[in-house]
């Protein structure tokens, strides 16, 4: 739902904002004596604003791999993740604590070869037991190679919301999904195809920030 030119609510939050109004007015109206209500009137605000997606200008630079999702760039390296296939991936992982937008972009266009379900746990997302929990893979087919996002749960995280589909094109920057509440969104890139163009501690935008750029 747009708000206004520049600012959106993803329909998750309308959902909950409109539950939360619901019980606001059953309260209300069982318990007309009682301020009960006001606490699930109040609560619909941020709850509203934690599922805002704002308009962003993806840069149109074909060699740009614009990040994921909005946050701070958690860890760079080199990784193997066998739920991506074999070899080995440059990943960019970026740490999304509750006040960020949830909102998942896609860092590149591509086709959508697959998505893959991982079981796990719901460590901290920004430590390394969040190698291991609960998490989304979707791989695109792009023109430079294979590139994989990872949306992962964290602590308080435990919906991830993927909305892309198999043999679907993805544009670069183009909504796919989200994650609710604190959470990690991963970008993997083919190893010597791409050079990171942040640092560790920097903060990004989804669909709007350059994590990477192809090499030519």
């Amino acid at each position: 739902m747009q708000l206004t030119p520049n600012m959106g609510v993803d329909v998750n939050g309308i959902a909950a904002a409109a539950l939360l109004t619901g019980v606001a007015l059953v309260a209300k109206t069982v318990l007309p004596w009682s301020r009960a209500w006001l606490l699930p009137a109040a609560a619909a605000v941020p709850v509203t604003a934690f599922f805002r997606d704002p308009t962003r200008r993806t840069p149109t630079d074909s060699d740009a791999v614009v990040a994921a999702a909005d946050g701070r760039v958690l860890s760079i390296g080199h990784v193997t993740d066998e739920r991506l296939g074999a070899g080995e991936w440059l990943r960019i992982a970026v740490f999304l604590s509750v006040l960020d937008v949830h909102v998942n972009r896609s860092p590149v266009s591509g086709r959508v070869l697959a998505i893959t379900e991982s079981v796990g746990g719901y460590a901290a997302a920004q430590t390394s037991g969040a190698e291991h929990n609960v998490a989304q893979y979707t791989l695109l087919e792009t023109s430079r190679g294979k590139v994989g996002v990872a949306q992962r749960s964290g602590l308080v995280a435990r919906r991830i919301v993927n909305r892309a589909q198999v043999g679907k094109r993805l544009n670069a920057g183009e909504r796919f999904g989200l994650i609710r509440f604190g959470s990690r969104t991963d970008v993997y890139l083919p190893v010597g195809a791409a050079l990171p163009c942040v640092a560790v501690g920097d903060r990004v935008l989804g669909g709007e920030t350059i994590i990477a750029r192809w090499k030519r």
